[in-house]
């Protein structure tokens, strides 16, 4: 059995995402990385990039998991988004 590379990734390859980018972005952003993940370097240097660079980010780091939050830990991630979500709700422009 062969294994793919995700369809998406030569579209997501050429994405450029800077400093600048993120800064236009005011809106509260939930920034959660997997326990597991937080423990890598590099994952948690881009964690770290992220809270720098998005001016109302959060963190969250969901026990127990990896890249694969909602199938490792779905009540965990849930609660999460919900309590997230009930903190910023979604109001109409």
């Amino acid at each position: 059995m062969e294994i793919q590379a995700p369809k998406e990734m030569p579209a997501i390859q050429q994405w450029s995402f800077t400093r600048e980018d993120a800064r236009r972005i005011r809106q509260p952003v939930l920034a959660v990385i997997g326990e597991k993940n937080a423990q890598v370097p590099v994952w948690a240097e881009r964690h770290g990039l992220l809270l720098e660079w998005l001016p109302a980010a959060q963190p969250f780091v969901l026990p127990g998991a990896n890249h694969l939050l909602h199938v490792q830990n779905p009540r965990g991630l849930a609660e999460a988004l919900a309590d997230f979500f009930g903190r910023h709700p979604i109001t109409a422009p």
